[in-house]
């Protein structure tokens, strides 16, 4: 099963116009994607309780920590997250964990109209009491059609 997702994954970020996004806090890296909730296939969305719409975006969000002379490490975080649109109107995110073997991820949905700019404060912290390594993206999206 784990390969199957791990499968999908690679797909998804092959084949669809999704590139992430980085912020540098010492030695941990926040990487942030934001994308269509239909680039995901329908049994992967139902898995993980996602509604695939042309009205619903996600926002994918990872915190990794660079290691000296080893691979990264993907490492478990506190992460909150606000959608404000351009007449204010401010949404707190709920995130769904998702760990795969060694990776963890946090994404949740939100929801968008065609042609409409969202900003994103997107807030990682290893626990509850260490400093926030916080994110502020704005992103112009569509409907897919």
């Amino acid at each position: 099963m784990k390969n199957i997702i791990y499968s999908v994954i690679l797909t998804f970020f092959t084949i669809t116009p999704v590139m992430a996004d980085e912020a540098k806090f010492g030695d941990y890296t926040l990487n942030y994607t934001v994308f269509e909730s239909t680039f995901l296939q329908p049994n992967i969305a139902q898995q993980y309780g996602f509604t695939r719409s042309k009205n619903k975006g996600l926002l994918n969000v990872a915190l990794i920590k660079e290691r000296s002379g080893k691979l990264p490490l993907s490492v478990p975080a506190v992460v909150t997250a606000k959608v404000r649109n351009l007449l204010g109107q401010i949404v707190t995110l709920e995130f769904t964990t998702i760990k795969e073997g060694d990776a963890i991820y946090y994404i949740a949905p939100f929801s968008k109209t065609d042609d409409e700019i969202l900003k994103f404060e997107i807030t990682a912290r290893l626990n509850a009491n260490s400093p926030a390594m916080t994110v502020n993206t704005q992103k112009h999206l569509y409907v897919d059609r």
